[in-house]
């Protein structure tokens, strides 16, 4: 079934983030960094971030800057790969490339973005993509058609390593079977980090809120 992702209003020259974190043992080979952006029209029914939907003014940086936090961070934990979630990282794609290419220049040799844009649709939109990126998990989350796979939420997602040098690592992390989502708890906040395997997250988040209830 094709999806018909138009192109959302570009949010300005800015980059407007809601987390930075790491280490990030979920969404993709090995431990990385991670980084979810803001900013999202399409808000799919079950999407384990709604809260990254709509960008705040107070999360608006400069691209370069959080590109200079991202590395001092794989910096000083020695690491050389970065995941993009959000929101929906290409709703501020001239931020995005400017971002991109800074993290690439300067040591991150594997990005993976997960986009809710079809593959073919931002390799026409934004023929950069396959230079300043790895990896992409492309598609919108489907909730009634919910995937076991670690890589990603709903099965019509894909899989797509334009970077043949990655394609073993990729292609073994996308058959491993132990889901390593993880869970942020502070602030009276529970954030979800990765994809839970179907059931696993009424558990966790559970586990969660007890420990949630009983901080101070």
């Amino acid at each position: 079934m094709p999806f018909d992702l138009k192109p959302e209003r570009d949010l300005g020259e800015d980059l407007n983030v809601g987390l930075i974190h790491a280490p990030l043992t979920a969404l993709g080979p090995g431990v990385r960094v991670g980084i979810w952006l803001t900013g999202c029209s399409r808000g799919c029914p079950g999407c384990l971030s709604p809260d990254f939907f709509k960008p705040q003014k107070k999360e608006r940086q400069n691209p370069l800057k959080v590109a200079a936090t991202v590395l001092a961070t794989a910096k000083d934990l020695n690491l050389t790969a970065l995941t993009i979630s959000g929101g929906e990282p290409f709703s501020q794609p001239k931020a995005l490339k400017e971002f991109l290419t800074s993290v690439r220049a300067n040591g991150l040799d594997d990005v993976l973005v997960y986009s809710g844009y079809l593959v073919e649709e931002l390799l026409v939109k934004w023929p950069w993509l396959p230079k300043l990126t790895t990896a992409i998990v492309d598609g919108p989350y489907l909730q009634n058609e919910p995937s076991t796979e670690i890589f990603r939420g709903s099965k019509n997602q894909k899989l797509t390593v334009f970077d043949p040098a990655f394609a073993g690592p990729y292609a073994a992390w996308a058959k491993e079977k132990k889901h390593k989502a993880q869970f942020l708890v502070g602030q009276g906040q529970i954030r979800i980090l990765g994809i839970p395997k179907p059931g696993d997250y009424e558990k966790a988040y559970a586990a969660a809120a007890k420990t949630l209830k009983k901080s101070p």
